[in-house]
């Protein structure tokens, strides 16, 4: 009487077993799906984010050598600014000149009314009075001259100041583009892969090694080429193979301790150990 029931529950256990082991594969699959699709986005981002800093650090680079050449203006202004200090010092000279030239004028004026009863001196006290005259109007002329070259040199040190003070905003601004492009390129360059150890053994049933073998999953939305380097007590080997979207690369006969080295172009190297 109690026999009948215990195939009825043997199947019942089974369907259950079964619709778990579905659902776990629905919620595998849905995963996998998601991650494809966040790497497929990244790496579509990429080109961009290294076209971006690729243009940051052309610009930072260009910024310095215009900096360099700024400093080197810098270095020219100081010698401008000592030719200023040195006009400035032969404008006070030649102003004392002028202001001597004008005493001995009023001087020689004063004795040219004292004389002009005696035309003979009168004449002579004229002539040096014009040669005076000459001289302080030649001072007269080098003193304006000075004064322009004053001023030019001025206008060439408040221009530079100005290219100076924009070179540095512009470096600033790339330095900041540079630093805010940085984190998504390091991210971009991250191996769209999933990696797991298995336990196993191999060999005869008599003398049969445990190990362990590596599973690498391409999550990737192209197929990716990997170098695979084995280091460890046994002598160091690798591998190079294709891992096609969505498949699944195998390293076997792993020992515990081992350092398994996952390489590929235009991505950071993955390191594991066996454990």
């Amino acid at each position: 009487m109690n026999a009948a029931p215990a195939p009825r529950q043997e199947k019942g256990r089974q369907a259950g077993l079964f619709l778990g082991t579905l659902a776990a594969c629905i919620v595998l699959a849905i995963v996998i799906i998601v991650l494809g699709v966040k790497v497929q986005h990244l790496s579509a981002q990429l080109p961009e984010n290294q076209t971006q800093l690729a243009s940051a650090r052309a610009e930072l680079a260009q910024a310095q050598a215009d900096l360099a050449k700024a400093r080197a203006d810098n270095a020219q202004m100081a010698g401008l600014n000592v030719q200023l200090e040195a006009d400035k010092s032969q404008l006070a000279d030649l102003q004392g000149q002028i202001d001597k030239a004008k005493g001995q004028r009023a001087d020689l004026q004063s004795q040219v009314e004292k004389a002009k009863a005696e035309e003979a001196e009168s004449a002579k006290l004229q002539a040096q009075l014009d040669q005076a005259n000459a001289g302080s109007a030649d001072l007269q002329g080098q003193l304006t001259q000075a004064a322009a070259g004053s001023t030019h040199v001025a206008a060439q040190l408040d221009q530079a100041k100005s290219q100076v003070s924009d070179l540095q905003s512009r470096l600033q601004k790339a330095e900041s583009d540079l630093a805010r492009l940085q984190p998504l390129v390091l991210k971009a360059r991250h191996m769209p892969v999933t990696t797991s150890f298995d336990a196993n053994t191999w060999g005869s049933s008599f003398g049969s090694h445990s190990g362990f073998t590596l599973r690498i999953a391409n999550l990737g939305a192209h197929p990716l080429t990997v170098d695979t380097t084995v280091t460890g007590a046994g002598t160091p080997r690798s591998q190079a193979n294709v891992i096609d979207v969505g498949a699944t690369l195998k390293v076997e006969k792993l020992a515990a301790g081992d350092n398994v080295i996952i390489a590929s172009e235009g991505f950071d190297p993955v390191n594991l150990t066996v454990k």
